[in-house]
């Protein structure tokens, strides 16, 4: 897995803006959710800017993130979708950069994102054998996905398939049995879905490479 000035960067970021945004009325304490998301983040950050946080960080050391997380603890009945989506948003990326040691999907590689994309359209297009309806449905699933990050109306991560793409939680499995298919499902959907990318593209230079020939 990478452990990159980069990601220890964007590990400082994200922690900051929940220090900064939804944390910030809360005092640090045991007894609240927000309270010990404080005290998490706090060291997250602060081991991050003493260069001192291996990638990825053990379990044990991030068990009030991956629980609160898990459970929604910081969320109220007056929190509304927007807040709990940014919140949420900040909070996966946290997971995804210290405990699956993984590079985030930013805007800088969009347009190696859509060549993925675009890949797994082709791909369902000519498979070898009868799609599935899940398999077809996916085709206009991803050609609006494209649409929409192309136009910057989503950013990713999207977080779960259901509601909006049922489609992908029927194809994940039976598209394995296409060539390609499991890597470029899998690749789509972590840059779409769960918001990172390819441990080999270390910079945008290495993405076009990987995929310019797709």
């Amino acid at each position: 897995m990478p452990n990159t000035k980069e990601q220890r960067l964007d590990l400082i970021e994200n922690c900051s803006l929940l220090l900064e945004g939804v944390l910030k009325p809360f005092s640090q304490t045991d007894n609240t959710a927000a309270g010990r998301m404080i005290t998490q983040c706090q060291w997250l950050k602060e081991r991050a800017e003493n260069h001192d946080l291996p990638l990825p960080v053990k379990e044990g050391k991030l068990g009030s993130l991956l629980y609160i997380y898990t459970n929604g603890e910081l969320f109220t009945a007056d929190s509304t979708k927007e807040e709990i989506h940014d919140t949420e948003v900040k909070m996966q990326r946290i997971i995804r950069l210290a405990y699956e040691g993984q590079l985030l999907a930013k805007p800088s590689y969009t347009p190696y994102t859509l060549r993925c994309i675009d890949a797994l359209i082709t791909l369902l297009q000519t498979a070898p054998r009868p799609l599935s309806p899940y398999e077809q449905g996916l085709i206009p699933d991803l050609g609006q996905l494209k649409r929409l990050l192309d136009e910057g109306k989503i950013e990713p991560p999207l977080g779960a398939y259901k509601p909006q793409y049922p489609n992908f939680i029927k194809a994940e499995r039976s598209i394995r049995d296409i060539p390609n298919g499991k890597d470029y499902f899998y690749t789509v959907s972590d840059l779409i879905f769960n918001g990172v990318r390819p441990d080999s593209w270390l910079t945008p230079e290495d993405a076009d490479r990987e995929t310019r020939n797709l």
